[in-house]
């Protein structure tokens, strides 16, 4: 049975001088199982298994193929085709900080989905204070 259901990918988003634009590097990989109680009921939230440094798991990565939602037989998807493409939508847990601590530490709910806005569209802006038009 497969119990696999989200992905936890560490990334490094950094400034890149050569080619003068913000990239995003994928660090790593974890599959996150739903975690259950001793009676075994689902309790609705996730942790990881296991890591893995994408670079290395790409080469299992690009032969493994996905499941095509669309019926578009011209295209044929690998799970790296999706990683490395950006293909997944996200939502940022943490970011490097003096207190090392998640976003779910110190935001709930809606607050929680409004801190990891924030601190995207801090990036965001990061990026186009970069360049003057």
């Amino acid at each position: 049975r497969n119990t696999i259901k989200k992905w936890r990918i560490k990334e490094e988003w950094f400034f890149d001088k050569q080619r003068s634009v913000m990239d995003v590097r994928i660090i790593g990989l974890a599959p996150m199982q739903e975690d259950r109680n001793e009676d075994g009921s689902l309790t609705g939230s996730f942790s990881p298994i296991f890591w893995v440094h994408f670079p290395e798991a790409r080469k299992v990565l690009i032969n493994a193929e996905v499941f095509n939602l669309v019926k578009n037989d011209a295209e044929r998807r690998t799970y790296d085709d999706i990683f490395w493409k950006r293909m997944f939508g996200s939502t940022i847990v943490k970011e490097a900080n003096v207190m090392n601590r998640e976003v779910s530490e110190y935001m709930v709910g809606l607050d929680a989905l409004l801190e990891a806005e924030r601190i995207k569209e801090e990036i965001f802006n990061l990026e186009h204070d970069l360049w003057e038009y």
